[in-house]
């Protein structure tokens, strides 16, 4: 499936704030492209959820709006953090350039 990704998905280990309705709930990025991440959140979200994230990108930070593609129960038991793949569905322009900026100087890619 990596052949068919229209980015270059990179191993990113930050923080991430996702927010629904209410106040923002901390998480972890475990990788990020130019059109989407994988994140680490602590409650499971079904397909095609909505959310707002502020994407911790080393001394910046971006702000995306994603739609959660796929999502992870854990096998493993007390887990407190659920994976999910995510589609940016709205980037402003300057974030966007701060996101290939910094893919281009942490990743060289």
């Amino acid at each position: 499936m990596e052949g068919s990704r229209r980015h270059r998905r990179y191993s990113y280990d930050g923080t991430v704030a996702y927010r629904r309705l209410g106040p923002s709930t901390p998480g972890r990025v475990r990788n990020l492209s130019e059109g989407g991440l994988m994140v680490e959140l602590p409650e499971l979200l079904p397909s095609g959820t909505a959310i707002d994230l502020n994407i911790s990108l080393g001394e910046r930070s971006i702000h995306a709006e994603a739609e959660v593609v796929w999502s992870k129960e854990s096998s493993d038991e007390g887990v407190t953090l659920y994976a999910h793949g995510c589609k940016f569905t709205r980037l402003e322009l300057q974030d966007r350039l701060n996101l290939a900026v910094f893919i281009a100087k942490v990743f060289g890619g």
